[in-house]
């Protein structure tokens, strides 16, 4: 065998190897060398497969809950800094009050309203005691010195409370906290409010000094009944200033916190202690009192003042609600209510307290004059006897509150309730007040007497008549000798309203919109809209003499019929009377009604209606002759500020449009901010628009001073001052007028019901509105010197007798000098003519 097949042979298959003969081949030795590491790493493999496997898992997880880290690091980042931007950055910005109340003031600078949500007086830490200090600290916050915002131990404490349910649920929140939530928050109970707290107590605590935010704290805080703040509470409930709390009170004030209502001394008095007692009891936990002192505190006696009338319902209560009103809608709610704007008016003090008197001392003497309405109720002998043995009880309506003391006097003014305890055959009535009797006034005891009514315990008896028993309301009063009497006190059921205005300038020096604004806020001298009546006559004069009517022109006071749509309309003068042909002058003093008809229907109703446009009326007036009689229905508002017109040389008093509103009259001169800088300045909106000649305005004056001088209006004479006036009476009584001014001051009243019913007692402006005005003016007037209104140049004065309205020569009956326009001087006066001006009242003598 060759060579080459020994090796072929070898390659096939041969072993040399007689155990493995196939490893003998040199060639495959690698290949059988690889194939055992390959099985060897196998194995291994095999061998660490398992741990491998769950290291690996552990490693995902280990990513998973860092990857899971960073998110929830993120998230709370990201909400950190919603909530930190969600929060203010000016810290020092908070330090000032929160609201400020805006205040209005007289012309005579009386603080006589205040327009706020929160009622706060703000003092500064130097002016808060330490002790009262102390006494809210240790009710609120033991460990408000010490914590940094928030209080771990506190919050831990309550939640352990709490998860056991051992009495109430507890809080933790600091005083600190309480603060942030005053400051920026709301009550509302979430995480998110928490959260925000707790943030921004900790940026509180680090940006203010403990003691300032102390201060911060008891500036704001809620006390009850409005009080927000220390100084409003110490005020509100025991009159003093802050600095004069005693121990005491401090604590009182403290334990209000947590419940204001629940607890005010005022209303639940036994509580108010008990909480008072916890406060105390802290402070001596806390080391601020020592045994004896705390025991001391509990032991004082408290001495608190009634519940305040708001200061809105005592110093002109209608007219500042008027200018609040005007205020809200000029500068809106938040700037109004929290952005402590000074609010500076033309009210006079003295005229407003004169104006409230007037009304409400002419209602009273109205409601006396219209009759007895019936008594109370009825006491029988037993509880007779009982309310004579008692001390006398104040008479107010719905109150049955605190007697006076057994041996009080009774106070000339004050109304008491009375009860009959004898009536004589002639006539005498005998009241008990308490233990005192009095007899009453003459004609108070024949108004009680012819009464006939109902019963008032609702028992339907009818047909009744005063008796023995009767409880009824009585003011203590002195007869003509000086004897003690007693008058009826009945609430009027009448209305009635006055607005006093200086006419050269527009001011409103004086407004009552009623007879006591606690009982109605309605303010009829500006809202209510009534029947004008007579009182709109002088404008239809003002019409007829601006066409060229004179005031000795002959006008006929007849019976007179007009055709209307609705068949023949029939107007007759109030009494029913005619004087037949007479000076114009003449008909306005009598206010003859068939001269208005006539004079509307010879001008024209348009003409009318453009006179009273011009004069500054704005109410819808019906295009009807019978305007004539006074149907349009004004407020006394529009009617006075018209008449101004007259009495200011024929300039219009402004109408200041805001929105739909027109407001005529000046009742604000400026406003400011509480620092001084002018907001609004109204100080040079004086009348300067010239409605009507002032030659047809001292006309339509001097015709005016006829209805004074001798006509409707003739109690006037009493002021003493030359004036001019129209009364006005609605139909069947419903509304009585009466405006009238001098040369100095213009007042309007009006007397009505609110649903419209008759006055009574055939009242007309005379008889109920005159006498209003004339107390008033003989009380406010100012003292200027006597004068009479003064011509202007183109008025030509003319001694005529104004019956006939023939010339007359000086000092006979009936003579006096009747003004002219230039140019329309009758011819039979053509010698007579004078151009004299003059200082007082032609033939009146003050």
């Amino acid at each position: 065998m060759t060579t080459s097949n020994k090796a072929t042979a070898t390659l096939s298959g041969a072993s040399l190897d007689p155990v493995c003969p196939r490893t003998s081949n040199p060639r495959l030795i690698p290949l059988i060398v690889n194939s055992s590491r390959k099985r060897s790493s196998e194995r291994r493999i095999r061998r660490l497969k398992g741990p491998l496997r769950w290291l690996s898992i552990w490693r995902l997880l280990l990513l998973l809950l860092v990857f899971l880290g960073f998110a929830i690091a993120g998230f709370l980042f990201l909400g950190y800094r919603v909530i930190a931007d969600s929060l203010p950055t000016d810290m020092d910005a908070l330090r000032e009050p929160p609201s400020k109340a805006s205040l209005v003031f007289s012309a005579d600078g009386d603080l006589i309203g205040e327009f706020f949500l929160e009622k706060r007086i703000v003092v500064s830490q130097e002016q808060i005691p330490e002790h009262v200090r102390q006494a809210f600290v240790s009710a609120e916050d033991g460990r408000f010195w010490e914590h940094p915002g928030f209080d771990p131990l506190g919050i831990a404490r309550a939640g352990i409370s709490n998860y056991r349910g051992t009495g109430s649920k507890q809080g933790a929140s600091t005083i600190t906290q309480q603060l942030t939530r005053m400051l920026l928050l709301t009550n509302e109970r979430s995480y998110y409010r928490k959260l925000r707290e707790l943030l921004l107590s900790t940026r509180v605590e680090s940006h203010f000094s403990k003691s300032v935010i102390l201060e911060m704290y008891l500036n704001r805080v809620y006390l009850g009944h409005g009080f927000h703040g220390i100084q409003a509470a110490a005020t509100g409930y025991f009159g003093k200033e802050v600095e004069e709390l005693s121990v005491a009170e401090a604590a009182m004030l403290a334990g209000l916190v947590q419940r204001p209502s629940d607890y005010s001394p005022l209303r639940r008095l036994a509580r108010a202690k008990a909480r008072q007692r916890y406060v105390l009891e802290r402070m001596e936990i806390e080391g601020y009192l020592t045994a004896n002192e705390a025991q001391a505190a509990m032991q004082e006696p408290i001495t608190l003042v009634e519940e305040e009338v708001a200061l809105n319902d005592l110093a002109a209560p209608y007219f500042v609600e008027h200018v609040r009103r005007w205020a809200e809608r000029h500068f809106g709610h938040d700037r109004l209510y929290y952005g402590g704007l000074r609010i500076y008016t033309t009210l006079d003090t003295r005229m407003q307290n004169s104006a409230e008197a007037a009304v409400r001392d002419g209602l009273d003497a109205l409601d006396r004059r219209i009759g007895f309405r019936g008594p109370l109720g009825t006491l029988e002998h037993a509880a007779l006897a009982e309310f004579q043995s008692n001390p006398a009880q104040p008479y107010l309506p719905g109150y049955a509150g605190a007697a006076l003391a057994a041996d009080a006097q009774l106070l000339e003014k004050v109304p008491y309730v009375g009860a009959v305890v004898q009536i004589a055959s002639r006539g005498e009535v005998q009241v008990a007040v308490g233990p005192f009797i009095f007899k009453m006034a003459k004609t108070d005891a024949q108004s009680a007497l012819a009464w006939r009514g109902e019963a008032a315990d609702g028992s339907g008896k009818r047909n009744l008549s005063l008796a023995v028993g009767d409880t009824l309301p009585v003011i203590l009063s002195r007869d003509e000798s000086g004897q003690d009497e007693l008058i009826l006190a009945q609430i009027p059921d009448v209305q009635a309203a006055m607005i006093v205005m200086e006419q050269s300038t527009g001011s409103i020096r004086a407004m009552v919109g009623g007879y006591d604004f606690r009982r109605s806020k309605f303010n009829r001298a500006t809202q209510a809209r009534r029947q004008i009546g007579s009182a709109f006559k002088p404008i239809i004069y003002a019409t007829a003499m601006s066409k060229g009517v004179t005031q000795l022109d002959h006008v006929l006071d007849t019976p007179v019929k007009v055709k209307t749509a609705g068949g023949i309309w029939s107007p007759a003068n109030y009494d029913g009377k005619y004087l037949g042909s007479i000076t114009l002058r003449t008909a306005l003093a009598k206010s003859l009604n068939t001269v208005s008809v006539r004079l509307v229907l010879q001008v024209g109703v348009d003409a009318v209606i453009d006179m009273a446009r011009r004069l500054g009326v704005v109410a819808p007036i019906p295009r009807h002759v019978s305007i004539a009689l006074g149907t349009p229905d004004l407020t006394l508002m529009e009617i006075v500020s018209a008449y101004a017109a007259f009495a200011n040389g024929g300039k219009r008093i402004p109408v200041q449009e805001e929105g739909r509103w027109r407001l005529p009259g000046r009742f604000v001169e400026r406003v400011t901010t509480d620092t001084g800088v002018v907001v609004e300045d109204y100080r040079k909106d004086l009348p300067t628009e010239q409605a009507i000649p002032a030659s047809l305005a001292y006309l339509v004056v001097d015709l005016m001073k006829g209805v004074v001088e001798r006509g409707t209006g003739k109690k006037a004479q009493e002021l003493g001052r030359p004036a001019a006036a129209k009364t006005g009476t609605s139909t069947e009584w419903r509304d009585a007028w009466f405006i009238g001014y001098t040369t100095d001051l213009l007042a309007g009243v009006w007397v009505g019901r609110d649903d419209f019913t008759g006055i009574g007692s055939r009242a007309t402006g005379g008889s109920a509105a005159l006498p209003i005005w004339l107390q008033f003016m003989q009380a406010a007037h100012p003292a200027t010197p006597v004068r009479d209104f003064q011509p202007p140049s183109d008025v030509i004065l003319v001694r005529a007798n104004e019956l006939t309205g023939m010339p007359a020569p000086a000092g006979s009956q009936g003579a006096r000098l009747v003004p002219f326009a230039r140019g329309t001087v009758p011819d039979r006066f053509s010698a007579n003519t004078s151009t004299e001006r003059f200082e007082r009242v032609n033939d009146f003598t003050p």
